[in-house]
């Protein structure tokens, strides 16, 4: 019974640990802007940052990280459904994107004449590093909406990958699809991609090679991994066109689908280059990132 006892008290801390390691912080935006409170009737009102049509509100997050942004439109009258986008920046590059519509509830707005609508809530994951977003307000009948910003850990599960930090490359440029800007970096004959890597590690390359406009079916290519010079390995694949995916800032192309290696990196610190060794195509876009590691 005793034994029991102490597996069920652990248990319950353990937990405890691990909702406390997730638990969400709200985020104070930059300049504190603005705020409202929000009164639901039942015994607690909730401070709101107002995010107004043609200006933007910003933010840090230190990653690796989920944030999860709650946004309530504020209504002139009644009898208005709101529709409306909220669009997370970071720099030039559309990060998340979402579009809402809402109506109004029984709640109370201080400090404001409009009228709370129902919230509509969306998230997205932080990369390892610090990351500076914006919010911005699309909409074509709504001014203002009313945000709350919060962060949280992530489970083991659910850990993203962690992009690397190159010590140089040709270009880095960004693949668009859907509501997401990824960046990639190029390598040719003539010069490639250097990384720092300390082992033992899994490094996840990503491929895509780039077709011109006279290209089409499927293309190889390989490349050669070098440390001090030397050739350690060669990534070698054949691929076609992707259907779906655009660059944003490289024009004259489209990328491939894209091919996945599993390149094992031994104990130790090492510098590896990625050069183009054969390939159909001029260009091919590299993408670098490891599985968390315990």
């Amino acid at each position: 019974m005793k034994r029991s006892l102490t597996c069920i008290i652990t248990a319950f801390l353990m937990l405890m640990l691990s909702i406390n390691a997730l638990a969400r912080n709200t985020i104070t935006p930059f300049g504190r802007p603005e705020t409202v409170g929000f009164d639901n009737y039942k015994g607690r009102v909730y401070t709101y940052y107002c995010l107004a049509k043609g200006q933007s509100m910003g933010f840090a997050v230190e990653g690796p990280a989920r944030v999860d942004i709650k946004s309530r439109a504020g209504l002139k009258s009644e009898n208005i459904r709101a529709e409306y986008q909220v669009q997370v920046w970071e720099g030039e590059y559309l990060t998340s994107a979402e579009k809402f519509r809402s109506r109004i509830i029984d709640a109370d707005l201080n400090d404001t004449d409009l009228l709370p609508a129902a919230s509509r809530d969306f998230g997205f994951d932080v990369p390892s590093g610090i990351h500076n977003y914006r919010l911005w307000l699309v909409s074509e009948n709504i001014d203002t909406v009313f945000i709350r910003i919060y962060r949280s850990g992530l489970s083991d599960n659910n850990q993203p990958e962690v992009n690397m930090n190159l010590l140089g490359y040709k270009r880095q440029v960004h693949l668009y699809s859907k509501k997401n800007q990824t960046p990639y970096y190029l390598i040719d004959r003539n010069e490639g991609a250097r990384i720092k890597v300390t082992g033992p590690v899994n490094l996840i390359v990503r491929c895509r090679a780039n077709f011109t406009t006279a290209m089409d079916g499927r293309i190889g290519y390989t490349i050669s991994v070098l440390e001090d010079g030397k050739e350690v390995k060669t990534l070698s694949a054949t691929t076609s066109k992707s259907l779906t995916m655009a660059y944003q800032d490289y024009t004259g192309v489209v990328p491939s689908k894209p091919t996945e290696f599993i390149f094992k990196a031994s104990k130790g610190v090492h510098v590896y280059d990625f050069i183009l060794k054969e390939s159909a195509a001029e260009t091919v876009s590299l993408r670098f990132s490891m599985p968390k590691q315990d």
